[in-house]
């Protein structure tokens, strides 16, 4: 389970509430100093690369450059952001099952990262664009894991790598079309708190090294979920790659984030259906995570209240899905008042988006002394930034 808040922290984010206008992401910039040491600690000797979607702020991505992060990547969008934090194409690693030839074509131009092939359309593609690259080949392991399916992308039936009985010739095809194949990569999804799949992903490993000549790279990749200690699971990890006669990559995000974030939202109506319902400004455009994945997020008070009682608390959007959260025991709020969804650092603003014209909420990580502005609050305006005022063809 995460740790609670820190005091100073809340009390930092009641004086932020009467300075910013909500729905606001906040973010303690202690707690992230605290995750990123934990696992530099726990792997140290790896490389680790953080990976930019479970928040991709670029004060978040320089922060962690100085600290010697890595960063991965899964869109040309997230590389470009790498580099604009002062990333070089050595320190980022792109992954993701598709790679389109516009995409290759951009990383040829402004410089190509590790490359983490999906499959052999995916060689095919960056050798004739990219050739000589530096690859890795993804490998599906092919099994369950303790998750929502969702964030299941190592199992058999996931659009996800290669299976391991046709891994090593799809990674000799690499060879041949004369790519620099410099390893593996395999990652069996997100929010894993069950150390047994981790467990289950090397036994896969030991079976494939029968079959493998050695490697440069074993990137075990992320998933590391907020109820596991990293310095239990490292063994194991440095072991698997000194089998393999390699170097150990991972890929952290959720674990370096997700606890030092909260999303703030006030209160504006209490009311009752055959449900009692709280009312907020923040629902399922600023938070999507309880809709897409049946999140649970626990739920924080700024605000000292009566009696107190059991609500749903829904969002503005015209969705019947758009509640973060049902059966919260609250103290009785008045219009007004706010509340922090808790461990929203991570794949809180980074899947924000703009249905029904909700614009993305601002975002400030304090540092202890002040708040930094990570994202300005988007403006209405924004919104239509894109679409021409004049009618316009092609």
């Amino acid at each position: 389970m995460p740790s609670p808040p820190r005091p100073q922290f809340v009390e930092a984010l009641k004086d932020l509430l009467e300075r910013v206008p909500t729905p606001f992401y906040a973010y303690d910039l202690e707690r992230v100093g605290t995750q990123a040491r934990l696992y530099r600690s726990a792997f140290r000797g790896a490389r680790i690369f953080y990976a930019l979607k479970a928040n991709p702020r670029l004060r978040l991505l320089e922060r962690l450059r100085v600290r010697g992060f890595g960063a991965e990547t899964v869109s040309v969008g997230e590389v470009l952001r790498s580099y604009a934090a002062g990333y070089m194409p050595e320190e980022v690693v792109l992954n993701g099952p598709v790679k389109t030839p516009a995409a290759l074509a951009e990383l040829e131009r402004s410089g190509a990262p590790t490359l983490v092939a999906d499959s052999a359309a995916d060689l095919e593609r960056i050798a004739r664009i990219l050739p000589g690259a530096g690859v890795l080949l993804r490998l599906n392991p092919d099994l369950p894991v303790d998750t929502h399916p969702h964030l299941a992308t190592g199992r058999g039936d996931s659009q996800f790598g290669v299976v391991p009985g046709e891994w090593p010739e799809v990674f000799e095809r690499g060879r041949a079309l004369g790519l620099v194949m410099r390893g593996l990569h395999v990652h069996l999804g997100s929010n894993l708190n069950n150390p047994a799949d981790f467990a289950a992903r090397l036994e896969v490993l030991d079976r494939l090294r029968e079959r493998v000549e050695r490697l440069g790279v074993l990137n075990l990749g992320g998933g590391f979920g907020l109820g596991l200690d990293p310095a239990s699971l490292a063994p194991a990890m440095f072991s698997q790659a000194r089998a393999y006669r390699a170097e150990l990559w991972i890929e952290p995000g959720r674990a370096l984030i997700a606890d030092a974030g909260v999303l703030v939202a006030r209160i504006w109506a209490e009311k009752r259906t055959r449900r009692r319902y709280l009312l907020l400004d923040a629902g399922m455009t600023a938070f999507l995570r309880p809709l897409l994945y049946g999140a649970r997020h626990q739920v924080l008070p700024l605000y000292s209240g009566g009696r107190r009682a059991v609500f749903d608390l829904a969002g503005p959007a015209c969705e019947s899905g758009d509640v973060l959260a049902r059966d919260v025991e609250l103290p009785a709020p008045r219009i007004g008042d706010a509340l922090a969804f808790l461990w929203a650092g991570a794949y809180g603003s980074a899947m924000s988006f703009n249905y029904l014209d909700h614009p993305r909420p601002g975002e400030y990580a304090w540092n202890g002394e002040r708040w930094e502005v990570w994202r300005r609050p988007e403006s209405l305006s924004a919104l239509w930034r894109d679409e021409p005022d004049q009618p316009e063809y092609l």
